[in-house]
């Protein structure tokens, strides 16, 4: 049983606890002023008679109480002993004056328990008895009435039981439902907790398998399954081509042994990749069902979650939802995790051509002038033969050096190979997304020699993702042209799309997140960030970034 079924549990024992409590003061209070207007007025009997039937009552009242909240008082049981008061209690009527008895009114104590705390049609069905008893004891008591005071009276007061009795079940019926909604308010700011948790714990871990580890811990604990399994693949390195493989399972090794939901895991994987497809889906087994949801982010497949639900276990549709939004949370750490890992090679790329200039520039150098005073001290004639050989081999020891450490420098520094690893990475990126999407991507860079900044190029990698991934979502253009360049002054971007375009109203251009995000970067690095759209004129982006941004200094050949 889970947490949230038993604490509803445990409330709904508590309320209906409260509420006997309730009943059984009510219970003595109309015991003791039916008591005390029984013994004060009529029927004509002996006191000591009177008292005796009050001492009777009081005795079975305690006696009821106590077997009615024994631990092992079963509905059953409770039922039974409701129905064996009520017709005593009717006895007690045909031996004190029937409906003119005061103790009528005391009559109802086990009507209103019923309707309170057993189930419904029992209380219909007790009233309906008492009805029929409390009108044959009218007729056969030993006390006659007045002969017009039965008719009017008597259905009076019966009519009264029954709106009694209707207004307890709705009233029970309304606090039911209260209980439901606080529980489920309960479940839902606990799952807002547990939320607010696991984003705090993905912000601080990077690890993929410590993400995918706490996303299957909170996959089981908020969909409320029995297991919980996590298959995806991360991209490792700038152009994404070699990928680690990830895995997870929590629950019991019992449930769904790792033979049967392996193959069948693994194929889904495969199948909602080639798919393209956002849906889950649902895989029945003998011993429940597998509900599956891929992990996507905007323009990334990562892999699956798969939930395991018991046979008798419904509110798929509940887990889905549930499942999906923890999804696209995990599918959006493992791209904080992608664009970490980019910056980091983007910064050791920069620290290498660091290394690699400063090589150049100090130890080059003094290799070059040592090589150039030999040659000088060969050309003296003083020098013995002997000498020259030996002034030869260090110098030709000097030139292979020399070789050697242009040739490390060249394959270490991006800069002397007069390459800039953001265009590749971008026109992989480009002829991926293309071919996924089934568009046509135009890619133009220009005078991407300069040097760059890891925080210029890491900001522009993430511009252009952000645009062409609106310009296909929300644009749905069949042909995009990306266009980078620069210049003496700016660096400059533009993004444009046939896509359907919007109204630019100011409203519009604020955008959502996608777009206050390319905004951001823009406005992070000094620079600006334009929209030039119209309605069914497609969308351009255009962004220029000041030279402030771009490394200057290049290392001398």
């Amino acid at each position: 049983m889970s947490a949230t079924t038993s604490s509803g549990q445990h409330q709904a024992f508590a309320q209906k606890v409260k509420l006997s409590e309730y009943l059984n003061i009510y219970r003595y209070i109309s015991l003791f002023v039916t008591s005390l207007l029984y013994l004060a007025g009529p029927p004509a009997a002996a006191f000591p008679l009177k008292l005796g039937v009050c001492a009777c009552l009081l005795a079975e009242a305690c006696l009821f109480i106590k077997v009615y909240n024994a631990e092992k008082s079963g509905d059953r049981k409770k039922k039974l002993l409701v129905f064996l008061e009520m017709a005593g209690l009717i006895f007690v009527l045909y031996v004190t004056g029937g409906m003119a008895s005061p103790f009528l009114w005391y009559a109802i104590n086990p009507i209103l328990l019923s309707a309170s705390l057993l189930p419904r049609y029992f209380c219909w069905l007790l009233l309906a008895f008492f009805t029929c008893m409390v009108l044959a004891a009218d007729r056969l008591t030993v006390y006659k009435q007045a002969e017009n005071q039965f008719f009017l009276p008597g259905f009076t007061i019966i009519i009264i039981f029954a709106l009694f009795t209707l207004i307890t079940q709705l009233y029970n019926i309304y606090l039911c439902s209260l209980q439901r909604q606080s529980a489920l308010l309960e479940k839902q700011l606990r799952h807002i907790k547990s939320l607010y948790s696991a984003v705090e714990a993905f912000s601080q871990n990077t690890d993929p398998q410590e993400v995918i580890n706490l996303f299957a811990s909170y996959v089981k604990l908020l969909a409320d399954v029995t297991k919980a399994i996590i298959l995806v693949d991360v991209p490792l390195g700038l152009k994404g081509s070699q990928q680690k493989h990830y895995y997870t399972v929590r629950g019991p090794r019992h449930v769904l042994a790792e033979e049967e939901w392996y193959p069948t895991v693994k194929r889904l994987y495969i199948e909602l990749q080639k798919a393209g497809a956002k849906a889950g889906t649902i895989t029945l087994f003998e011993e429940g069902t597998l509900l599956t949801v891929p992990v996507y982010s905007r323009t990334k497949y990562y892999g699956i979650f798969s939930a395991f639900l018991p046979q008798h276990r419904g509110g798929h549709e509940e887990t889905e939802q549930t499942m999906k939004f923890l999804a696209e949370l995990c599918a959006v750490a493992l791209d904080k995790y992608a664009l970490e890992s980019i910056a980091k090679e983007y910064m050791i790329a920069e620290e290498k051509d660091r290394i690699a200039g400063e090589i150049h520039d100090n130890v080059t150098q003094n290799l070059f002038a040592l090589i150039y005073r030999l040659d000088l001290l060969l050309k003296k004639e003083q020098l013995g033969e002997e000498v020259k050989q030996q002034l030869r081999l260090i110098q030709r020891t000097a030139q292979q050096s020399l070789r050697d450490l242009r040739s490390s420098i060249y394959d270490m520094s991006t800069y002397k190979r007069r390459e800039e690893p953001l265009v590749e990475d971008i026109r992989a990126y480009l002829g991926d997304f293309g071919a996924l999407n089934n568009i046509q991507i135009d890619f133009m860079a220009e005078n991407m020699h300069i040097p760059l900044s890891a925080a210029l190029r890491n900001s522009l990698y993430r511009i252009i993702r952000e645009a062409t991934g609106n310009a296909v979502r929300h644009g749905h253009c069949s042909q995009i042209k990306v266009e980078m360049t620069v210049t003496d002054d700016q660096v400059k971007l533009s993004v444009t799309d046939n896509g359907c375009g919007f109204t630019p109203t100011p409203a519009a251009t604020q955008g959502g997140l996608g777009l206050i995000n390319m905004k951001e970067l823009a406005r992070s690095l000094g620079g600006t960030l334009l929209i030039h759209t119209g309605l069914q004129k497609g969308t351009k982006i255009l962004c220029q970034i000041p030279l402030d941004y771009i490394r200057k200094e290049v290392p001398a050949n």
